[in-house]
C-alpha cells in the first residue's frame, strides 16, 4: 500500500473495544474492586471471553462522561513569608 492509498477514510482504528479489569481500572484511575462493584451494579458493561472477564471501553467512557465536574475552592493568597 502506498502513502497515497493510506488516508484517514480507509485506516483502521487500533483503539481497543474491550480491556481487562486491571486495564479498565488504570484507564479511569480507580481500583480493581471498584470495577467489580461497577460491573455488579450495572454501571460498567462486562463480557466473557472464555474464562476472561473483559470490560467494554465504551461503558468506561459513558461512566466518565456522567461524572460531575470537580468543585475546588481557590487557594487563599497569603503574603510572602518575609512580609509576615
Amino acid at each position: 500500500m502506498s502513502m497515497a492509498e493510506t488516508t484517514p477514510s480507509n485506516t483502521v482504528s487500533m483503539e481497543p473495544i474491550l480491556v481487562t479489569i486491571p486495564q479498565a481500572a488504570a484507564m479511569i484511575g480507580r481500583g480493581v474492586t471498584f470495577i467489580y462493584t461497577a460491573i455488579g451494579d450495572g454501571t460498567l458493561q462486562a463480557v466473557k471471553s472464555d474464562k476472561r472477564t473483559l470490560i467494554v471501553v465504551e461503558s468506561l467512557r459513558t461512566y466518565a462522561a456522567k461524572l460531575p465536574a470537580a468543585q475546588i475552592k481557590p487557594i487563599a493568597k497569603r503574603p510572602p513569608a518575609r512580609l509576615r
